[in-house]
């Protein structure tokens, strides 16, 4: 029996078509941030509450305030809150006495002067070679997606939304409810990093998500983001659950709110973000 001799030739041109035809699998990639914002509004949650001339509850006592009232905050004097009273002059109430609250317009208590302009970003974003736009560096103006502004879900977004609640369940942390307008604005960011061919929590057209949140008119005690390319929803959550930073903020029981934007686009199959904020009223 004749053996059959394999030459050596053609076995290496054999390798080279396979690998030639092998497309390699482009791995994702994730990012996380949180801030502590700028606390406006205090709820009063002790009986029998007062607001003193100086941050001592030796001081003299200015006003008594009942439970549930809001008060409007100046600033924060380490465990006091400065606020401002109904003549426009300052007291002080402690921090045990009361807790941040978002008060939004239109309920009469909001202050004014609310309007944030977003700021340059203090971080040069990652560039993301292989996509398309921005390839000189120059901000591209995003294009208006005729879905950024629609007021449901789509079936991705919905998928991740039920993923990150499963995972607060499964972790003894109250569920977080949907924000379509910061829905909106997570859409405008992912899209943004597509057209502009960036990853960073740094838009160079919108500064920074905190920074954006504000110019969208989102308000918040506490506000973080995450941030992902991957080919898929599952793939997106597993990944971030797997990082200790993007676990943070889904399990974090400070948030109240969620807002989830995902495009198709960019060398990673989709752009993902999730933005978390604390509403508490």
């Amino acid at each position: 029996m004749r053996k059959r001799i394999v030459s050596p030739l053609i076995l290496i041109l054999s390798l080279i078509f396979m690998v030639s035809c092998t497309r390699p699998m482009v791995k994702g990639i994730e990012s996380s941030i949180n801030e502590v914002g700028d606390i406006s509004n205090v709820k009063v949650t002790a009986d029998g509450a007062k607001i003193t001339n100086a941050c001592s509850k030796d001081s003299t006592v200015l006003k008594n305030v009942d439970k549930n009232n809001v008060l409007n905050v100046v600033e924060q004097v380490e465990d006091w809150y400065a606020v401002k009273m109904p003549d426009n002059s300052i007291g002080f109430i402690p921090s045990d006495q009361c807790k941040p609250v978002v008060v939004e317009d239109g309920d009469g208590t909001a202050p004014e002067g609310n309007n944030v302009t977003a700021k340059a970003p203090t971080k040069a974003p990652t560039k993301m070679p292989g996509n398309t736009g921005g390839g000189d560096g120059a901000p591209v103006t995003p294009k208006p997606e005729k879905d950024a502004n629609s007021n449901s879900l789509t079936n991705q977004e919905q998928e991740m939304f039920n993923l990150v609640n499963q995972a607060r369940s499964q972790n003894n942390v109250p569920a977080l409810a949907i924000d379509m307008e910061l829905t909106k604005v997570a859409r405008i960011k992912s899209q943004d990093m597509i057209d502009n061919n960036y990853f960073s929590h740094n838009s160079p057209t919108y500064g920074s998500p905190f920074d954006m949140m504000k110019s969208f008119g989102i308000k918040y005690v506490k506000a973080g983001e995450n941030i992902a390319g991957n080919q898929n929803v599952a793939s997106a959550h597993d990944a971030l659950m797997n990082s200790p930073g993007h676990r943070q903020n889904i399990l974090s029981p400070d948030y109240t709110h969620i807002g989830i934007g995902i495009k198709k686009g960019g060398q990673y199959g989709n752009m993902f973000t999730q933005m978390f904020i604390s509403k508490p009223k």
